[in-house]
């Protein structure tokens, strides 16, 4: 069968798989150095910028993949139960969370989605520029989060604030995701193919939105916080109303270097869920940068995150 990651690459930014040297340039740092144009007039918290060369701006993004997935690769291998308290799942949690983190990062920047923080240098670049073209109308561009979709057939960056930045950063997965379902669902791949794709997306939102239950796809965050700052879900000794599945959730766990796969979640608890969603984020993400690499093994993976799963 063909793999969930082939069906998707139709979608990818293109040339990445060209980039040999190992990038230097965050896409903050690509703002910064003002290499692009600004076409129509900005507002204080939208703007649209116009991309002289593709294939300077895939630096900036194949820079930002690496380290996002090797990050997330290097977070998810070896949770292991802690000696002599094997209900501990602080720890399982809290990694897992993160690791699927910075694997949505590196999904989003590989079909053109960055999110970044832009603080006041990255906000004075794009304001300066503006005013360069005589677009700026008064406004100054704000310091923030900024979600921006890179628009390959015609050389534009749109960039629009967030609000939160690991709540937003679900939601553009949650609806990347449905874009993606819809996108494959016109292509011309075998049916059971194109279905099959479908199913692992719509599982993926089921689990991003604790089935539905969180709209805006941010539940693993919610997760997080719950863990970490109210010590919920029996995480922490003595475990108090822990769900009993911490051997399940450990095997689980070791699932994420295998190919992408959900099956029904409709019967999972939320400790199961949890996991089950995490480790299929890290694991598209280990598909996706691994179908990059099948295209030309003489990348800029080579220095991050393909040499990670290598040496593992």
């Amino acid at each position: 069968m063909i793999s969930i990651a082939e069906i998707l690459r139709a979608h990818t930014v293109p040339g990445f798989h060209n980039i040999h040297d190992i990038p230097q340039m965050t896409f903050r740092g690509w703002v910064d150095k003002r290499n692009y144009k600004i076409s129509i007039p900005i507002a204080s918290k939208s703007f649209s910028l116009d991309i002289y060369n593709h294939d300077v701006m895939l630096q900036p993004f194949a820079f930002d993949i690496n380290r996002m997935a090797t990050s997330a690769f290097e977070s998810i291998n070896g949770i292991v139960p802690e000696n002599g308290l094997p209900k501990s799942l602080g720890w399982l949690i809290i990694r897992s969370y993160y690791a699927a983190y910075f694997a949505a990062h590196a999904i989003l920047r590989i079909f053109g989605i960055s999110c970044s923080q832009f603080d006041s240098n990255e906000s004075r670049s794009i304001t300066e520029v503006a005013k360069l073209y005589s677009l700026q109308g008064g406004k100054t561009i704000s310091s923030g989060y900024y979600s921006c979709n890179y628009n390959f057939s015609n050389s534009t960056i749109q960039c629009d604030q967030l609000n939160n930045t690991h709540q937003d950063v679900w939601k553009t997965l949650h609806v990347l995701l449905d874009n993606l379902s819809t996108k494959v669902s016109t292509s011309d791949f075998l049916k059971k193919d194109r279905d099959n794709v479908i199913e692992f997306l719509f599982q993926l939102r089921l689990g991003l939105s604790n089935k539905n239950n969180l709209n805006n796809g941010a539940w693993l965050s919610k997760i997080r916080n719950d863990v970490n700052y109210s010590h919920s879900m029996g995480a922490w000794y003595p475990y108090v109303n822990s769900s009993g599945d911490h051997l399940k959730m450990f095997r689980i766990l070791n699932g994420w270097r295998n190919p992408p796969f959900l099956e029904d979640l409709s019967g999972d608890n939320d400790h199961v869920l949890f996991i089950k969603t995490c480790v299929s984020i890290v694991s598209l993400c280990k598909e996706l940068v691994e179908d990059l690499y099948s295209i030309n093994g003489n990348t800029f993976l080579n220095y991050g995150a393909m040499r990670f799963i290598n040496q593992m």
